[in-house]
């Protein structure tokens, strides 16, 4: 073995064994499987022994000296391969090794963040006296079922437009200013906002600082007219309503299966009269729709108190449906685009007049909030994202707006 031109045997002396910064306690079935460089030299010498056996042969059979030699430098190759072959193996043995020793630690690592991150939420929330460090979002507010629904601000509010049709909603809001003092009639106002035909909506905590409002206008001679805008109805959502039944069919199930029991003073026809079709939503090749119908409060809240609707064989989830509406051309809340007044088309994208996003050159700078920026908020977010500013003020107008009778 010593004086045989193949020994390669020296090629594969054990390296030495990585050196990691912190060797992980891992089970034995996250242990790296790999060959030993005692098997890679048995399996050598035995490939050796063999190619010598090969050259003895050749060497006492009846071959030429041409064959001889042709025979010799095969068996010098293929001890030449197989012992670099068994080189590289040790090299990537040794690679590989370090690789798994450093995920291992990584591993260990992320489970020592995750435990001290739920340590750290654990005593914020015992701190704050929360069970959940998540935020309720509007959307969540609206999901939600059985005395989890949408809960107006007990806001009262009251209108107030000139009788001089030419006049703007900025010279109606001047002329109230002057005529009622706040801070000498003791009133607490929580907003005042500008609406069409010049008119302004006063909204106050209480229903007395409403009467005081109007006692004073109406008593100043001035060329105003003041009432009590109208709410508007609650709609809902009926989520999953099989389209195979028709509209009749199902408002007669949700009288008969869900509010006569609850309401026993309600008649058919007063209920029929109270309840209305909004409108449908979902894909139209779908054996279920969502149907948005408006009703009254009293029914409402016996459709909403019970989380579901029962349609014949069919328990449908239904909500409080409290969208606001986002024009596409100027990107404000409250109308369609196809009802906008705005001539120019705003970019939803980059917040400027004159191009649709989709045409918009700067899509590749941060996104500003057309909605926000028309009147001079924060805008340094996507044009109607969740928590934009402008949407949530639109929301909170929109909810206010409904008759929910204390709901």
């Amino acid at each position: 073995m010593e004086s045989s031109p193949f020994n390669r045997s020296g090629l594969t002396r054990r390296s030495p064994p990585p050196t990691p910064t912190q060797t992980p306690s891992h089970s034995q079935d996250e242990r790296m499987e790999v060959i030993s460089t005692s098997d890679l030299q048995h399996w050598m010498g035995c490939i050796e022994t063999q190619l010598n056996e090969i050259c003895h042969i050749t060497g006492e059979g009846k071959l030429n000296s041409d064959q001889k030699l042709k025979v010799s430098s095969l068996c010098r190759k293929i001890g030449h391969n197989v012992g670099q072959l068994a080189c590289k193996y040790q090299s990537l043995k040794q690679k590989a090794t370090q690789t798994h020793y450093s995920l291992q630690v990584l591993k260990e690592h992320q489970a020592q963040e995750e435990s001290l991150t739920a340590e750290i939420k654990r005593t914020i929330q015992e701190s704050c006296g929360k069970t959940t460090m998540e935020t309720t979002t509007f959307a969540d507010m609206v999901k939600k079922g059985a005395n989890d629904f949408v809960r107006p601000i007990n806001v009262n509010s009251v209108a107030i437009y000139p009788k001089d049709n030419s006049k703007s909603s900025d010279d109606t809001k001047s002329l109230v200013q002057k005529i009622v003092c706040p801070e000498e009639m003791k009133i607490k106002v929580r907003g005042v906002r500008r609406v069409r035909n010049g008119g302004v909506i006063i909204s106050t905590n209480s229903k007395d600082d409403v009467e005081k409002l109007m006692k004073t206008v109406q008593s100043s001679n001035s060329d105003l007219t003041i009432n009590e805008p109208q709410k508007r109805k609650p709609r809902i959502i009926i989520i999953g309503v099989p389209t195979s039944i028709p509209e009749s069919e199902v408002y007669n199930c949700i009288f008969e299966q869900n509010v006569a029991d609850k309401i026993p003073s309600m008649t058919r026809e007063s209920f029929m009269s109270s309840i209305k079709t909004s409108h449908k939503s979902g894909r139209k090749d779908t054996d279920h729709h969502n149907l948005i119908i408006e009703v009254s409060a009293a029914i409402r809240k016996a459709l909403i108190t019970q989380d579901r609707v029962f349609i014949n064989w069919t328990s449908c989830p239904v909500r409080d449906f409290t969208l606001v509406t986002r024009c596409f051309n100027c990107h404000q809340y409250g109308h369609a685009a196809k009802f906008c007044r705005n001539p120019v088309v705003t970019c939803g994208h980059c917040a400027t007049e004159g191009h649709s996003i989709k045409d918009c050159p700067k899509k590749l700078d941060p996104p500003k909030c057309a909605s926000c920026l028309r009147f001079n908020k924060p805008s340094n977010h996507k044009t109607g994202e969740q928590d934009c500013p402008a949407k949530k003020a639109a929301e909170f107008r929109y909810i206010n707006s409904i008759d929910f009778e204390g709901a």
